[in-house]
């Protein structure tokens, strides 16, 4: 059976809606590693990828169900996925990003006579491992690595993880906007709390999003593709701003959000 079942994408779904009004992303990653390999037919951990890694450097970060942050890998692993093999060649050589195991990205012999697979079966115990890339990465592999022990990864395990895809790219999407909104508006407001401010509003995490792509004079549509939601739902949420702000128009939010200590100050205040 390729295809999620009504209870296990009603519990991915549960997850997406979760990460909408998640004012600390980082508390979703524990619960992706419980859904996500359960889904695609992974052990329970994943590891996930979002900067570039060189042989020496780039953090390595290991997510269990029910953890409460990220445990590192140990040296010798750590420097074996660093290295990207075979992820880092694939994903320079085709646009393609749908989900692909390591033997069928460097071929099964290739792979499993690698260095890399005796170290991740040493490490971990596993035998498969499947790369789950978002769908918007170019360059570099950037997304999730899941591992299997046993049996490969099948056909249905992989049309699993491709319809996961586009909920994990909304979640990866979420959590980098409240990161930088944060970091952005406490850099520029140093004794307040900007999550604080954003309670006092009663603005969602959602609505944060979206002021602060508003903040940076984007249209609906092109916010809506930022956040892969419609033109609509964007306008709802503009709707809810003016609303929660006292505001009548995107101009005027924009303002009292900053004198509000909700958005860091502009850097070209004329413009």
């Amino acid at each position: 059976m390729s295809e999620l079942s009504a209870r296990e994408y009603a519990r991915i779904l549960d997850l997406a809606t979760a990460a909408l009004h998640e004012r600390c992303p980082d508390r979703l990653w524990p619960l992706l590693a419980a859904e996500v390999p359960r889904a695609c037919g992974g052990d329970d951990f994943f590891l996930r990828k979002s900067e570039e890694w060189s042989a020496r450097a780039g953090t390595v970060r290991l997510w269990t169900p029910g953890s409460s942050g990220a445990g590192g890998v140990a040296d010798e692993a750590g420097r074996a996925l660093r290295h990207g093999y075979p992820w880092a060649a694939y994903a320079r050589s085709t646009t393609d990003r749908a989900p692909v195991t390591a033997s069928q990205a460097a071929g099964e012999k290739a792979w499993h006579t690698s260095r890399t697979a005796d170290t991740m079966r040493t490490a971990f115990g596993t035998d498969h491992v499947l790369g789950l890339p978002l769908p918007r990465a170019s360059g570099p592999f950037n997304g999730y690595l899941l591992y299997r022990t046993g049996s490969p990864f099948t056909a249905a395990h992989l049309a699993r993880a491709k319809r996961l895809q586009p909920v994990l790219d909304g979640i990866e999407r979420q959590h980098e906007l409240l990161v930088r909104w944060r970091h952005a508006t406490q850099a520029s407001h140093p004794h307040t709390d900007p999550d604080e401010r954003a309670t006092d509003y009663g603005l969602t995490p959602r609505e944060i999003s979206v002021l602060s792509l508003l903040a940076q004079c984007l249209t609906a549509a092109t916010i809506g593709r930022r956040l892969g939601i419609s033109p609509r739902t964007v306008h709802k949420h503009l709707e809810n701003l003016y609303r929660k702000m006292g505001t009548t128009d995107r101009v005027a939010t924009v303002l009292r959000a900053r004198a509000s200590h909700l958005l860091p100050h502009s850097p070209h205040p004329r413009a």
